[in-house]
């Protein structure tokens, strides 16, 4: 299974370096999963980039009409306490920022759950390495 975080996950709806291997990922059929956090992450980053210009209006609308068709495809992960306390953890090991943390620790939480690996995707060299410390297959979509 794929967790993106969102520096992964904005790929697929707007198109920069790393976008084709994230849109490979989807058209493997494997589940892709990711934090609740991501929704308004996700949303933040189409925004920001909608005032930078760097998105066209009607570019913008569709950027969120098509993320929230997806939304309802992922397996969404709960900001719960276990995943908080793990969070807590990984920063005290890790050189990790908030959101980051949650996200490793969803993934962590996520694969212990379901018994099976997980793959961890982002675009973000930090978060990679601590998610490979961690265990995790780790994957840059914008090259290893």
């Amino acid at each position: 299974m794929n967790y993106l975080d969102t520096s992964a996950l904005v790929k697929r709806f707007i198109a920069e370096k790393g976008s084709e291997r994230v849109e490979e990922m989807f058209r493997g059929g494997a589940p892709a999963a990711t934090s609740k956090i991501g929704y308004a992450e996700v949303y933040a980053a189409l925004a920001r980039r909608r005032r930078e210009g760097a998105l066209s209006l009607r570019g913008y609308a569709q950027a969120c009409r098509s993320f929230e068709v997806d939304w309802m495809t992922y397996i969404r992960v709960d900001l719960r306490d276990e995943v908080l306390q793990l969070a807590r953890d990984l920063i005290k090991r890790r050189p990790l920022r908030g959101f980051d943390a949650i996200h490793l620790a969803s993934a962590l939480t996520l694969g212990r759950e379901l018994g099976e690996p997980m793959r961890f995707v982002a675009a973000d060299a930090r978060l990679l390495a601590a998610a490979a410390a961690e265990n995790l297959s780790a994957m840059n979509p914008e090259g290893d």
